[in-house]
C-alpha cells in the first residue's frame, strides 16, 4: 500500500530526503575509499547528522508551518 503524497507532511518528506542524501554520500565514500572501515563510515554518518541537526534543528522543522517547509525545500513535488 502506498501513501498519497498529500498525506505526507513536508517535515517527513524532508527527513526522508535527508536520510537518502546521507545514505548516498556514505555509499559514494565506500566506493571511492574502500579502505574506510565501517566504524569510520559510522563516524562520518554521525558527523553528517550533526551538521544537518545544526542547520535544520528537528525542533524548528516540527514547529514550522508545513507550507513554509515545503516552500523552502520545494518538497511538494518530491
Amino acid at each position: 500500500m502506498t501513501v498519497s503524497p498529500e498525506l505526507v507532511s513536508p517535515t517527513r518528506l524532508l527527513d526522508h530526503r535527508l536520510e537518502e542524501l546521507v545514505a548516498a554520500e556514505l555509499a559514494r565514500l565506500a566506493r571511492r575509499a574502500p579502505a574506510l572501515a565501517d566504524d569510520h563510515l559510522g563516524l562520518i554518518e554521525a558527523s553528517l547528522q550533526r551538521i544537518i541537526d545544526r542547520l535544520l534543528p528537528a525542533r524548528g522543522r516540527d514547529s514550522a508551518p508545513p507550507e513554509a517547509v515545503a516552500a523552502l525545500f520545494d518538497l511538494e513535488h518530491a
